[in-house]
């Protein structure tokens, strides 16, 4: 695995094992084991909790820091703080901040992120669905995060006029935009190659509508975009790469969720061609791509970790739930639950993997979405490893298939040519392939594959499946084995 991979997911990892520590919030109850001094408030003891109130009244006439400690490492803001001064939030975090609910900048003032100011693999992030964002009503307001300042845009058409200034920027998204007004594009919004850090602090851009090939807000994303949703939005190429986010991606996405519908040639959910890394991020997108069609990606050559895919997938030669095309990329912690349906090498979570020029793995991973129309190779995670130097562990399949009368059909794997498995199971009852030498169309009996009836997947974590990566409840994902740190949208 190459070196940067290894990077990658060790950050992931820590990010999220950093929300489970204890924390200094920010809510509307009464302030408590919290001491305020020459504008700094810092915890002085367990359940240190600042009111927003009070905190509010403090930035009416000064700056205020807020700053956790080694005990209380994380900062997470529970309830709506709104403040209409001119003085600065610092939100100073021994490791990562949290926010969980709206924190809405009305005056001129400005916000200050730090995160591990003396901690490590710490980080911030927004959560969507308690409206867990920042707002800045005035673009003439400052966002400094970690050292870095971002110039704020409110609409797609300055942010794309900053860009084209200045391609390597930092930006960030002021407020939820609704790009209905901008009518249709005809082209890229974002048309040149992007090396900056683009930052949506919770925030949405909805009913963006594009025409255009390639399609996507972005046609080169070789910075990073962060914090965002793409809601509702609405692609529609005919033969170039198109995805919500990006048409091709070689930085960083972390954290964007995207909804709606895209249409193209090469055609993912969120992104069209990935070479970099994709991470906790996901896509419920209706995906129709003339030649290959993922989920989430058309084509990668990176690192998905995280990410999940749940929208209806129909494509050509390639059509996964996830990915449709996987050359030389590494896919961890990660699932689709959409239905599939292909011409030809048809998976529930990747439709192809073809020849590679280096390793690459498939852990920690599942599908549950049904599958159908094949005429040559499908899988219920995989349609065809050909040649690839690709190895599959600890996943499993639980959609159902239904392939044409000569296609090879595997309850995991179409056509293995890779056979480099361990810890891969389906489904026996709910896939359809009930044979229990079939785990791959080809080879049968293909080592380190084995089926499971539904009983038998629904009341064990099966053998080789680590019970801090997965779990399992009857309640959840209709009783399979679901990822602690990816549950099931």
């Amino acid at each position: 695995m190459p070196a940067r991979t290894l990077l990658w997911i060790g950050t992931f990892t820590c990010a999220l094992a950093t929300a489970a520590h204890a924390a200094f919030t920010i809510s509307n109850a009464r302030t408590r084991n919290v001491t305020c001094s020459s504008g700094v408030c810092t915890p002085t003891g367990g359940n240190a909790n600042l009111n927003t109130g009070d905190l509010q009244t403090m930035l009416a006439s000064a700056d205020v820091t807020v700053r956790s400690s080694a005990s209380a490492p994380a900062l997470s803001v529970l309830d709506p703080l709104t403040w209409a001064s001119i003085h600065h939030l610092t939100l100073d975090a021994y490791q990562s901040i949290h926010v969980r609910a709206p924190i809405v900048v009305e005056g001129t003032a400005g916000i200050v992120l730090v995160t591990n100011d003396g901690g490590s693999d710490g980080d911030y992030n927004f959560n969507a669905a308690t409206s867990g964002a920042i707002t800045f009503w005035d673009t003439a307001s400052t966002l400094v995060i970690n050292g870095q300042s971002f110039k704020l845009d409110k609409d797609i058409r300055s942010l794309a006029s900053d860009i084209e200034a200045h391609s390597s920027g930092n930006y960030a998204l002021a407020a939820t935009y609704d790009a209905s007004a901008d009518g249709v594009y005809t082209a890229i919004p974002i048309p040149v190659t992007f090396y900056g850090a683009f930052e949506g602090l919770g925030n949405s851009i909805r009913n963006l509508t594009i025409n255009a090939n390639p399609a996507g807000l972005f046609v080169d994303l070789a910075g990073s975009a962060r914090d965002l949703v793409l809601e509702n939005e609405q692609l529609a190429g005919t033969y170039g790469t198109a995805g919500a986010l990006a048409s091709e991606s070689r930085g960083t996405v972390r954290n964007v969720k995207a909804t709606g519908s895209v249409r193209g040639g090469c055609t993912g959910g969120l992104i069209g061609d990935n070479e970099g890394a994709i991470l906790d991020s996901g896509a419920n997108v209706s995906v129709r791509g003339r030649a290959i069609a993922g989920g989430l990606v058309c084509s990668n050559e990176g690192t998905i970790a995280g990410s999940f895919a749940t929208g209806q997938v129909v494509g050509g030669s390639q059509a996964g739930g996830l990915i449709g095309s996987n050359k030389s990329g590494s896919v961890y912690q990660s699932f689709s639950s959409g239905s599939v349906q292909g011409t030809s090498d048809v998976g529930g979570l990747i439709g192809a993997a073809p020849h590679a020029r280096t390793k690459s793995v498939v852990t920690d991973c599942y599908s549950t979405g049904t599958i159908t129309g094949s005429k040559e190779a499908a899988g219920g995670l995989i349609g065809l490893i050909h040649a690839n130097r690709l190895t599959l562990r600890s996943s499993f399949a639980a959609g159902r298939i239904s392939a044409q009368a000569n296609s090879i059909v595997g309850g995991a794997i179409g056509i293995d040519s890779a056979r480099s498995n361990n810890a891969l199971y389906w489904d026996l009852s709910t896939s359809g392939i009930s044979n229990p030498h079939q785990g791959a169309g080809q080879p049968l009996d293909d080592p380190g594959i084995t089926g499971l009836t539904n009983a038998q997947l629904r009341s064990a974590l099966p053998s080789g499946f680590d019970p801090t990566v997965w779990a399992q409840n009857v309640n959840i994902n209709k009783g399979w084995p679901y990822l602690l740190a990816n549950p099931p949208q």
